[in-house]
């Protein structure tokens, strides 16, 4: 059998946004028969060399180095890879559009002060901030970071999504491009996930019994430090294992047996978020012109207002 090229697959791309059930989307995705998904889930291949976060493998002008990612694919299937990140990332957007012909996006959004929330919490779990740090005062810091500061500093522009949703929609024109919810994603799955397999061109009978779950949720940890030690440990060892499937299979069986009681000994219940008027009034300021100029784009009214 004669080996394609990269270009000559068809993909369905997860590029966006951070915080809006993109590790559960691309479990649900991976799990259809239909489907190859890359060996795992956040590729980070067409980010910028100097985008700040890391990956295995990054495009340094030869594509098929992307083939790695998907060793057991089916000449059939369709290939799904998800990099929220791609959203932001003016490279990534340029090198998916002359490297991938067939390629077709999906973008999840979620409203965009509920993810400066989630954003603040997963950057307390993953030991970024620290815990005496209030949403005010971190809603301060975003307001003062500037544009080349790490990803947990770039999350207040990164909630207007038209101004980076534009040129992906001038690039691949609105055909190759879905937009969905993360609060309809939680809230109807299945009518969420039919939607996608009827743009995708895949059978949505699949999802009629499925178990939908989440996963990747912001979590409040006990010991940030700890659980920042988890995290890498983690991510060297898929590193060195995704492309290995009689090591990496049953460690990610392990994983999955052993991740919840880790979860369960590490969190604890979630703090309510106090946010003062001033914060809240701030933000709503800052987002709501965006949220007409997403309505109007995608011409059709939000699920959620601020």
């Amino acid at each position: 059998m004669v080996m394609k090229n990269v270009a000559d697959y068809h993909y369905l791309i997860v590029g966006g946004t951070t915080k809006a059930a993109t590790t559960s989307l691309f479990t649900y995705l991976a799990d259809h028969p239909a489907i190859c998904a890359a060996t795992y889930k956040e590729t980070r291949f067409f980010l910028n060399t100097d985008y700040p976060l890391p990956s295995k493998y990054r495009y340094k002008g030869d594509v098929e180095t992307y083939n790695h990612l998907f060793p057991n694919t089916d000449e059939k299937q369709l290939r799904v890879e998800s990099t929220p990140d791609y959203l932001y990332c003016d490279k990534a957007r340029e090198r998916i559009a002359a490297s991938l012909p067939h390629a077709k996006l999906v973008f999840s959004l979620r409203e965009p002060i509920s993810r400066l929330i989630s954003w603040y919490r997963f950057a307390k779990q993953i030991g970024k901030l620290p815990e005496t740090l209030s949403f005010d005062a971190y809603v301060d810091l975003l307001f003062a970071a500037g544009q080349q500061e790490e990803q947990y500093l770039q999350t207040l522009q990164q909630g207007c999504y038209t101004i980076y949703l534009e040129p992906y929609f001038n690039l691949f024109g609105p055909a190759r491009i879905h937009i969905l919810f993360y609060e309809e994603l939680a809230a109807q799955p299945l009518n969420i996930m039919t939607e996608l397999c009827n743009f995708a061109g895949i059978d949505a009978d699949f999802y009629s019994n499925y178990a939908f779950k989440v996963t990747n949720r912001s979590e409040n940890m006990r010991n940030s430090e700890l659980h920042r030690k988890y995290r890498d440990f983690r991510f060297r060892l898929r590193r060195w294992t995704h492309n290995k499937p009689i090591v990496h299979t049953p460690l990610r069986r392990i994983r999955k047996t052993i991740e919840p009681l880790y979860l369960r000994l590490n969190t604890q219940p979630d703090k309510k978020i106090q946010m003062s008027e001033e914060t809240q009034r701030r933000l709503t300021d800052y987002y709501k012109s965006d949220i007409h100029a997403l309505s109007e784009r995608i011409r059709k009214p939000l699920p959620w207002s601020l």
